[in-house]
């Protein structure tokens, strides 16, 4: 029995929400975004937004469609969307029902070197590398954070999920004089920073970030993360530091827009030292 179905009065709460949701947005039938994608997009916000999880029941289509004053075609394939992209399931006669939690939470400023800490079972992390290869071409965006453009540097890219669902493609570039052949070293553990420490006697100490939100158009990264073209992301960037202040690596990452970030001001020496990869 789903987590909706055992409580009624959770899914009352979503459908009573929902209606208090539609109330404050609108739809442009005039707009060059099909209907059904703009609906499609607000849902998912409403999801983000009421923490709706595994087993949470999206209120049926009949209600969507009347409350955001679109057809019953429209709303079925607007929820068709989440179906497509394996983040919902429909049972006849019961409903649709998530598959996964719709928003992420991470811890932005800690005494952790990695956002990814403040994933906890029962979820399960997972991380595949992608890319790790010598590169020449460093991108203006790593010039701009400190990287000479002459650098040769160690390309990683990584692929992180989250219960299978991939919510993060971390990019860094490390100077390849100062760690020799790792694109060809094995990552300690799976982790870059155990294999800086153990393989070459580097210890990450601080980590200066910086987060935007933009519209993903690299089609390699898109594919990653198996979202649609233009879907908003949470964009970090960032330099990672050693004991004496060296630069030791230039960060891209791209996070799917269902997470959210926290943060807790005051408690540390140094407030800007954030979340590393």
């Amino acid at each position: 029995m789903s987590v909706t179905e055992s409580n009624p009065d959770r899914a009352r709460g979503l459908e009573s929400s929902l209606r208090e949701f539609a109330s404050a947005v609108s739809l442009d039938p005039n707009a060059a975004i099909p209907l059904h994608y703009q609906l499609f997009r607000v849902l998912r916000q409403f999801a983000h937004q009421y923490h709706l999880a595994i087993d949470d029941r999206l209120p049926p289509e009949e209600l969507v469609a009347r409350v955001f004053g679109v057809s019953r075609p429209t709303a079925a394939r607007a929820i068709g969307g989440f179906v497509e992209q394996e983040q919902l399931t429909r049972t006849p006669g019961r409903g649709s029902y998530f598959r996964s939690n719709q928003r992420l939470d991470l811890t932005l400023l800690a005494d952790s070197l990695s956002v990814l800490d403040a994933v906890h079972p029962p979820h399960l992390l997972e991380t595949k590398v992608i890319t790790k290869t010598l590169t020449g071409s460093i991108p203006l965006q790593i010039q701009q954070m400190g990287l000479p453009e002459d650098t040769v540097a160690v390309f990683l890219r990584r692929l992180r999920s989250i219960d299978d669902q991939p919510v993060m493609v971390c990019d860094s570039y490390l100077p390849a004089d100062r760690f020799p052949d790792l694109q060809n070293t094995e990552l300690v553990r799976g982790s870059l920073y155990a294999t800086l420490a153990d393989v070459y006697g580097t210890t990450i100490t601080k980590s200066r970030r910086f987060i935007e939100i933009a519209e993903l158009v690299d089609r390699d990264v898109i594919s990653l993360l198996d979202v649609p073209i233009l879907t908003p992301t949470f964009v970090l960037t960032g330099l990672s530091f050693d004991a004496e202040g060296n630069v030791c690596e230039a960060i891209v990452s791209h996070i799917i827009g269902q997470a959210r970030f926290s943060s807790t001001v005051g408690d540390h020496d140094d407030a800007t030292t954030t979340g590393g990869m």
